[in-house]
């Protein structure tokens, strides 16, 4: 009985791995121009997927270029007074520098902090470590 246990809790592993394998968590982060400033929140995103939210909030014309490890040529369009453009890169884990060469400088940068992300996903109440209050498993004993 304990080998059939053994292989429902293999299947239901098997299949929630599938499921979660065609997912991909999207980091966001977001970056405002001033005439004078380039403010971007959070500075240390994690790795993976990420979609930059542009937003100019000035009154000259802005440009978002990125530059780090394994990105070349990333940019968006010219963005008006009050534009707003998104930029998805996949970003590895390592220094990025964000730049508006047009309206702010090529000098004028900010830079990300990329850390290595976890990919971490669950179901139901995360608290809950284990409900049975010993080392049960499908309301079998587990003995090492």
């Amino acid at each position: 009985m304990l080998t059939a246990a053994a292989m429902l809790v293999a299947l239901g592993l098997s299949a929630v791995s599938s499921a979660s394998a065609g997912r991909v968590a999207v980091a966001k982060v977001t970056v405002t121009f001033t005439d004078t400033t380039l403010r971007v929140s959070p500075t240390t995103p994690g790795s993976g997927v990420t979609t930059f939210v542009v937003l100019n909030k000035g009154k000259k014309t802005h440009v978002l270029v990125v530059r780090g490890p394994g990105v070349k040529n990333a940019h968006t369009s010219s963005l008006r007074a009050g534009g707003h453009a998104t930029l998805t890169l996949t970003l590895k884990p390592g220094a990025y520098a964000l730049s508006d060469p047009i309206g702010l400088g090529e000098f004028n940068a900010v830079f990300l902090d990329v850390v290595r992300s976890t990919n971490v996903t669950a179901k139901g109440n995360g608290s809950v470590v284990n409900p049975a209050g010993d080392d049960a498993m499908c309301g079998y004993p587990v003995s090492p």
